[in-house]
């Protein structure tokens, strides 16, 4: 058997050279050019009319909270531990609830998920323990309502910040001085019926002891001589009934007063407790006179206030113009070979 023959034969049958497929793509380079330059100027005016543009607003938000809070009440010890776990808030439903509101959306077209979507929180550095600038990107479909996006949502974030630091810090207060008054009412208690059981013994106790008649019930068998007899002289129990008794009126005295004091405390306590409530039924936040938000404000802070963005973000045209006449050139390669060797074949 001829085997050179043979390989001749299927070389040419089934082996296609670099030479006949740069001369089938010549061939048809109309067809690809056309095909090309419709899928770009397709992905063009699709990316122009149909793709809704996206807007960044940038928030730069600084973050240093203490650990622990210092008020006339006493350290508060903040619940959160580090700058991540207070950025993060940002995108709780009642800071979106309230964005919603104030934006002027309607709930039924505007989801809180929705909302939440549009913000992107981004590190301006490395992952650190002391990280503790970030950036909020937030995004909309023009540069107007991105810039009043992103103030509003910072806004109701120390808003919600204030409420919720003040209303830990608040109960956390109210039942510290809570216990604390029953402790010092059970005392102030005691120290009075300890008063009154002295003054009773006071009374029963003779003031002086006359020391003629102690000589007179010795023994008449000892010797009397030997003895100086005085006048009266002051009796020590009496005397030391005396001093416990103005030891435990000092005492009661400073248990009455702390007593004052913690229920002007409570007091003070239980009217922010009702402001935080009233802001929770009516959402007014001029009628809260948060106390937290001077550490808030001094912690958590802007460095400058977003602006409105010139360009948009997304989508690139340009970009997409390139990625589409790259599919389409591909496609329109694809197109031209079948036309070229698949048909051409068929009708031989």
């Amino acid at each position: 058997m001829d085997t050179n023959k043979y390989n001749n034969r299927s070389d040419d049958y089934d082996e296609i050279n670099l030479q006949e497929l740069f001369m089938a793509l010549w061939r048809q380079k109309v067809l690809i050019v056309v095909i090309t330059l419709i899928a770009a100027l397709f992905t063009g005016l699709f990316s122009v009319f149909a793709i809704k543009p996206v807007y960044h607003s940038r928030l730069n938000i600084i973050i240093n909270v203490p650990e622990s809070y210092n008020t006339k009440y006493g350290d508060y010890l903040l619940p959160l531990t580090t700058n991540e776990q207070y950025i993060n808030l940002i995108t709780s439903n009642d800071i979106m609830k309230n964005t919603i509101e104030d934006m002027g959306y309607s709930m039924d077209e505007v989801s809180i998920e929705s909302i939440r979507e549009r913000i992107t929180i981004e590190q301006t550095n490395n992952k650190s323990d002391n990280q503790n600038s970030f950036f909020v990107k937030v995004s909309s479909d023009n540069p107007q309502e991105a810039k009043k996006l992103a103030s509003v949502l910072y806004d109701n974030y120390i808003k919600f910040l204030d409420i919720m630091i003040t209303e830990g810090a608040t109960k956390y207060f109210l039942n510290y001085y809570s216990v604390q008054l029953q402790s010092l009412q059970v005392e102030y208690e005691t120290n009075q019926v300890l008063l009154e059981r002295n003054y009773v013994l006071l009374e029963e106790t003779p003031k002086t002891i006359n020391q003629k008649e102690v000589m007179d019930q010795l023994d008449s068998s000892d010797n009397h001589s030997e003895y100086i007899i005085m006048g009266n002289i002051i009796n020590p129990n009496y005397t030391e009934l005396e001093l416990d008794i103005i030891e435990t009126k000092q005492t009661i005295n400073s248990l009455q007063n702390s007593i004052d004091l913690y229920n002007e405390y409570i007091n003070e306590l239980n009217s922010k407790m009702s402001a935080v409530r009233e802001y929770y039924e009516t959402g007014n936040y001029d009628e809260f006179q948060g106390e937290v938000i001077n550490i808030i404000k001094s912690n958590i802070y802007l460095p400058s206030d977003p602006i409105t963005p010139s360009r948009k973000s997304s989508p690139s045209i340009s970009r997409n113009v390139i990625i589409g006449g790259l599919l389409g050139g591909v496609i329109a390669v694809l197109i031209a070979l079948i036309k070229e060797y698949w048909f051409k074949k068929e009708v031989k």
